[in-house]
């Protein structure tokens, strides 16, 4: 299948530069941290008005429920929130494992998602950073590989 799309694996992600300065929304409840780059494009944010909108009225329950439960099913791990009351990253508890995803009635064959903490190596074998979730590209279109940037979306 690769030879036949042609698969590109040269990694373009280098030392992580999407991870020093993320977007931050800071609500009055919950604070989001959006690693852009990241995105696979699986589309669970923008329910309810969008993770973006509902960060910002988190002191209403159902926008702030709604937020985490966005973030929480984000595969790439893009999206973060943080309780601004504690300081704590709120993640959902994920056993180790390696998922494809894919969406036929889209025709799109996603990424690799990566959860529970899995280390991702270089081709060099230089760990990652390790997160809770990633989503690894597999169709060589990536602009940010060994991770997908959602590239494999038709636009």
């Amino acid at each position: 299948m690769h030879a036949k799309i042609r698969f590109d694996g040269t990694e373009t992600a280098g030392d992580e530069p999407y991870l020093e300065k993320p977007a931050v929304i800071r609500g009055p409840e919950l604070e989001l941290v959006d690693y852009e780059d990241l995105c696979a494009h699986a589309r669970f944010c923008l329910r309810a008005g969008g993770i973006w909108n509902l960060t910002e009225r988190s002191d209403i329950p159902d926008a702030r429920d709604t937020a985490i439960d966005e973030a929480c099913n984000c595969p790439s791990g893009r999206l973060v929130l943080r309780d601004r009351k504690t300081g704590e990253t709120i993640e959902p508890v994920l056993e180790k494992s390696i998922v494809v995803i894919e969406n036929p009635a889209r025709g799109e064959h996603g990424p690799l998602w990566v959860r529970g903490g899995i280390p991702v190596l270089s081709a060099e074998g230089r760990p990652y950073m390790v997160r809770n979730r990633v989503t690894l590209c597999r169709c060589g279109r990536s602009r940010n590989k060994p991770f997908c940037d959602g590239s494999h979306v038709g636009r």
